[in-house]
Formats: C-alpha cells, sequence, structure tokens
C-alpha cells in the first residue's frame, strides 16, 4: 500500500537471490489508517480479485455471504 492509498504490485523474479521489480499501481483504494494496512486488504490465490475493507461506501452491488460452502463439496 503506498502512502496515497493506492495498491501496489511488484514483481519479483525467481533465482537464488530476492529480485524486486520496480512497484507499479494496481488501483486507488479509500483504506484509512495505514499505520497497519496489510490487515485491510486480502487477494484471491491468483491474485486476480482484492477485497479491500473501506470506509464510507455504498456497495454497488449487494454481498453473498456463504456459510458452510465446504459441505456442499460433497
Amino acid at each position: 500500500m503506498a502512502p496515497d492509498q493506492k495498491l501496489m504490485a511488484v514483481e519479483v523474479k525467481p533465482g537464488p537471490t530476492f529480485q524486486p521489480g520496480a512497484p507499479k499501481p494496481l488501483f486507488q483504494t479509500q483504506v484509512t489508517g495505514l499505520v497497519d494496512a496489510r490487515n485491510h486488504y486480502f487477494n484471491s490465490g491468483d491474485g486476480q480479485r482484492f477485497l479491500v475493507n473501506t470506509v464510507g461506501q455504498e456497495a454497488a452491488s449487494p454481498i453473498t455471504v456463504v456459510l458452510n460452502w465446504a459441505s456442499g463439496l460433497k
């Protein structure tokens, strides 16, 4: 998370040493309390979607929460 509240991405090249690329902005957020910004967002395993905790925004659409979803896999 950048100081201007943009969520950033950095390419990391595989190899024996840590080789980070240049930071690139993904999108602007409305995250408050940047002291511990890591607890304000979560990315999906494939890195294609993010859940961001924001304040003062109305949802564009309702959110569906599925409980006990693992039992439906059987």
